[in-house]
């Protein structure tokens, strides 16, 4: 007997607000972005991470190191970069380090500090904000306030990547320049292997708190979810089928090339998907496609655990699933179901 599984299946609503949480969300890590680029006083910051205004006629609130602050400026830049050496006394490298590592410390980083740099001090308050690099660890930009804030090199790039792909003149902020902090694709890299991704890591950043998106050489990528100790994958043809997010570092024909495993060892082997529509999703029985083969035909699939567990004739779309293939009108003859319910 075939089942109805209109009312069980979960469509783009559920998708919309489960995994992909958008960058909006990355907010309480990039605070000194937002500081940065907002003029925001610090007691500001929280009222904007909660979406209220902040009093008008605000002054900047962050006194940065840059190249336009005159001799100041220029120390921050030769050393930041490494392109003109370190300039800071010994003795005023050792008091910096000892600074960073009790205010990273009293953040909760658990970094060992290998080595810090003064950024610069807040206006209101005058704390210092330092960056540091990490044994064994990714780096952190911390704000020595009370309590001291750290936000994570890694998750600062991130935002620096996806604020300039909406705006290449976007004001990003402070970022991490010391280069024990720059390999950041290599950070992500390493969270993809404890995930279990398998591919030839060639790019990779931070999309919201906790997730990151990597690109594979050559191939579909995914993004990552850390959630509690347990890590989360999505491969990069699902997100764009489930969402309305695509990944950065993933074509179009790139994902199109992984949909040939919705009909791998299956009944429909042979079809060739030239679209593919998710239908929704089941907590039991697995995600629900629909395919149009090159060669015209229409076919759905359930898909779980990395493989098709039965496949339907769009000839049953309407009985089986109350709605009828969207893709095609025409049945793939070898798409009969395998029996039982759904």
């Amino acid at each position: 007997m075939m089942h109805d599984l209109n009312p069980v299946l979960e469509g783009p609503v559920r998708a919309a607000g489960g995994l992909w949480r958008r960058m909006g969300s990355l907010l309480p890590a990039v605070l000194v972005s937002v500081v940065m680029a907002a003029g925001l006083a610090p007691g500001a910051v929280q009222a904007q991470a909660q979406g209220t205004t902040a009093n008008p006629g605000q002054r900047d609130v962050i006194e940065q190191r840059s190249v336009n602050q005159s001799a100041y400026g220029r120390e921050l830049e030769g050393r930041a970069v490494g392109a003109r050496g370190d300039m800071r006394r010994p003795v005023d490298i050792a008091r910096e380090r000892r600074m960073a590592q009790t205010a990273a410390t009293a953040a909760g980083t658990g970094c060992d500090v290998t080595e810090a740099a003064v950024l610069g001090q807040t206006i209101e308050g005058g704390h210092k904000i330092f960056e540091v690099v990490c044994n064994a660890q990714p780096g952190y930009i911390i704000i020595a306030s009370e309590p001291p804030q750290a936000h994570g090199c890694v998750a600062q790039a991130g935002y620096a990547v996806t604020a300039r792909a909406a705006d290449p003149n976007a004001d990003v902020g402070l970022q991490c320049s010391l280069p024990g902090n720059l390999d950041t694709v290599q950070v992500i890299a390493g969270y993809g292997r404890e995930a279990g991704v398998q591919c030839e890591v060639d790019q990779a950043v931070a999309t919201a708190i906790d997730i990151y998106e990597i690109g594979c050489s050559g191939r579909d990528g995914w993004v990552i979810e850390k959630r509690d100790s347990a890590w989360l994958t999505t491969p990069c043809w699902q997100l764009s089928l489930k969402t309305d997010q695509t990944c950065l570092y993933s074509s179009r024909e790139e994902a199109a090339a992984e949909w040939r495993v919705l009909v791998a060892g299956s009944s429909v082997a042979a079809c060739v998907p030239a679209d593919v529509f998710w239908m929704g999703d089941n907590a039991q029985r697995g995600s629900f496609y629909e395919i149009r083969c090159a060669s015209g035909e229409g076919v759905i699939v359930r898909f779980k655990d990395g493989a098709t567990q039965q496949t339907y004739s769009c000839n049953d779309a309407q009985q089986v699933f109350r709605r009828p293939c969207t893709l095609t009108t025409a049945a793939a003859p070898a798409a009969a179901p395998a029996g039982g319910r759904p």
